[in-house]
């Protein structure tokens, strides 16, 4: 943990010290008497001015990384890193210079530094409030967890970018995004074979093809189209993605060596499935062609392996072994991959060396040995008791705490007195379509109370069902005792976030039949959920008698609320590793009390165990 903070530390502070100092007037001269950039870069680099450097470098790094001299990119974009840097250069300039390094070694496949500097480039874009820059830095590394095989960290990054798409104004710079977390919602549907993130893939891809039509961005709709192919390819409908991947090559240009190499990749996997061997290894044959353009070296391994697949299948099972071999030998290169190691000169020389005094010496030692070892034993025994009796504690523990959750599940008075009220209310002149809607309630109530001694956790959507059920019984009882108002914020997935069940109930309660005992007003409890500091925040508020005027026999009640929330809470914490927490006060405006729940982010296709 302390290695991430210090490495997002480093940007932040090149990025929060910038100043406004970098402006180059040489360039803008330069700029309008020759269009020919590499004479311009030439120029500035000469220059005797740093910031005139720094652009310089930077310009002529870019020239250098749209041809492919990747050497030479990395060259100049290092030292216009170090002369913006020299000079405390505004974190735009800084920004784009480390989009490019992040660029570069992507291409380079060298993951480290492309994530080091997509984590530089992101913290520049926050500072800069950027929100199109902001997006591409959480994709690419979000696209880096998924490279080096950890897609569930990469679609946490995927999501954050998902929630800034809406305030992207520029329409290009949508479409991009578009299409960028479409292809990331597909890796994280390859790696994990969510469908969640299949439909996701398509419908942001379909999204995009629509604002692409509108605006007639071709190359747009060739990516969106071959996003679309591999959404129906995961289907299995591999007519239908052939029907997309044509369509994507009508609208490719031509020069665009990355789109055409990921297209007869495609195409080829498409044949492949479709047993149509010869076609197959035509198209897998021109993409290798076109990775090769591109040079990076992460797509010609791909090639190999799909040209090794497609020889298997045809029985050519040497020229199989031979791609896969390059494909491996450029793998682990790559990614670091422990090689075997030769047999050591010290192993020859141990098995050589048995000579008489060694076999002396080693007889010496043997009762040393022997003592040590049975010591050693005693040692590990005693450490495995301890642990034993500290585990066996731990647990002893937590089924304790879950048993004192089971029997404090909701009072159980509140399902007798709420029978009698709905007894009451059904000899009245009441209609009996309002009494069985009133049973519903009551009887979903029960069934989410049993319901909740085996199922830990609910989705927000839920819980607010639940409360608006519990306080419509709660009305019947005291009517006209109390109003309420159950909210959420719109930018919280209600449907995907999760809560501890019955976490929230036993403070409602406490509100409803002792806070409002006695008053002379209308009692109101407000019950919110929104984000704050990257937590969900629950707040119940009532305008009730408050703790400072409460009764013994509420203080037991909120006594009982306490320690239910913080069985909760032990639980949660112990299980997730989390900080969650609670907070229980008087209003410092008006009579009541207000309860903050702090807990943290926790979608369905998480783990909770």
């Amino acid at each position: 943990m302390k290695k991430i903070i210090f490495i997002l530390a480093l940007p932040f502070s090149y990025c929060l010290t910038a100043q406004n100092n970098c402006s180059c007037d040489l360039y803008n001269i330069t700029k309008t008497t020759n269009s020919n950039n590499l004479k311009v870069a030439e120029t500035l680099i000469q220059s005797n001015s740093i910031s005139c450097n720094a652009n310089g470098h930077f310009l002529m790094g870019s020239l250098f990384l749209e041809r492919k001299k990747i050497d030479s990119a990395e060259y100049y974009l290092l030292k216009a890193e170090k002369n913006f840097k020299e000079i405390n250069c505004n974190d735009s300039s800084l920004l784009y210079t480390y989009k490019k390094l992040s660029r570069l070694y992507y291409i380079k496949s060298d993951f480290p530094k492309t994530q080091d500097y997509s984590l530089k480039m992101l913290r520049c874009a926050e500072i800069a409030k950027n929100v199109f820059e902001e997006a591409n830095g959480l994709i690419m590394i979000a696209q880096i967890f998924n490279q080096t095989n950890q897609a569930e960290k990469g679609i946490v990054f995927t999501r954050r970018a998902m929630k800034l798409l809406n305030k992207i104004e520029k329409t290009n710079e949508k479409l991009d995004i578009l299409f960028t977390l479409s292809k990331r919602y597909l890796w994280h549907y390859q790696d994990t074979k969510l469908l969640s993130s299949l439909d996701s893939s398509f419908l942001l891809s379909s999204l995009q093809i629509e604002l692409a039509k509108k605006t007639k961005n071709l190359s747009s709709l060739a990516r969106a189209y071959n996003n679309l192919q591999g959404v129906e390819y995961e289907r299995g409908h591999f007519k239908k993605a052939l029907v997309y991947i044509d369509s994507s090559f009508a609208f490719t240009d031509k020069t665009n060596f990355a789109d055409l190499r990921v297209n007869y990749f495609d195409k080829a996997d498409l044949f492949i499935e479709m047993n149509q061997l010869n076609e197959a290894k035509k198209m897998a044959d021109s993409s290798l062609y076109f990775s090769k353009l591109y040079g990076q070296e992460i797509y010609t391994a791909e090639n190999y392996e799909q040209i090794s697949l497609i020889e298997k299948k045809r029985g050519n099972y040497q020229e199989a072994f031979e791609f896969s071999e390059m494909a491996r030998t450029i793998t682990d290169s790559i990614r670091n991959v422990e090689k075997v190691e030769a047999v050591t000169e010290l192993e020859k020389k141990y098995n050589q060396v048995k000579n008489e005094s060694t076999i002396k010496e080693l007889a010496n030692k043997k009762q040393l040995y022997l003592f040590v070892a049975i010591s050693a034993l005693l040692a590990t025994f005693t450490i495995g008791l301890f642990f034993l009796f500290q585990s066996l504690k731990h647990k002893k523990q937590i089924l304790e705490t879950e048993q004192r959750l089971n029997r404090a599940r909701m009072n159980p008075h509140f399902f007798f007195n709420a029978l009698t009220a709905l007894q009451k209310f059904s000899m009245g002149n009441n209609s009996g379509q309002a009494m069985a809607s009133h049973l519903a309630k009551f009887s979903n109530i029960m069934r989410e109370t049993l319901e909740s001694t085996y199922k830990e956790y609910i989705t927000i959507e839920q819980e607010i069902d639940f409360l608006s059920e519990y306080l419509e019984v709660q009305k019947i009882r005291f009517p006209e005792t109390f109003s309420y108002e159950v909210s959420a914020d719109k930018n919280l997935e209600i449907d995907e976030l999760q809560i501890p069940a019955m976490i929230i109930q036993p403070f409602v309660e406490n509100s409803i039949e002792h806070g409002f005992v006695g008053v002379e007003y209308g009692g109101k409890i407000i019950i919110r959920f929104k984000k704050e500091h990257q937590e969900l925040l629950i707040q119940i508020e009532d305008n009730g008698k408050g703790l400072s005027s409460s009764t013994k026999e509420q203080n037991d009640h909120i006594s009982r609320a306490s320690q239910i929330i913080k069985d909760r809470l032990y639980l949660l914490n112990l299980k997730l590793k989390t900080k969650s927490r609670f907070s229980l006060e008087n209003n410092t405006k008006g009579p009541g009390v207000t309860v903050k729940i702090y807990l943290p982010y926790l979608f369905k296709d998480q783990k909770t165990t």
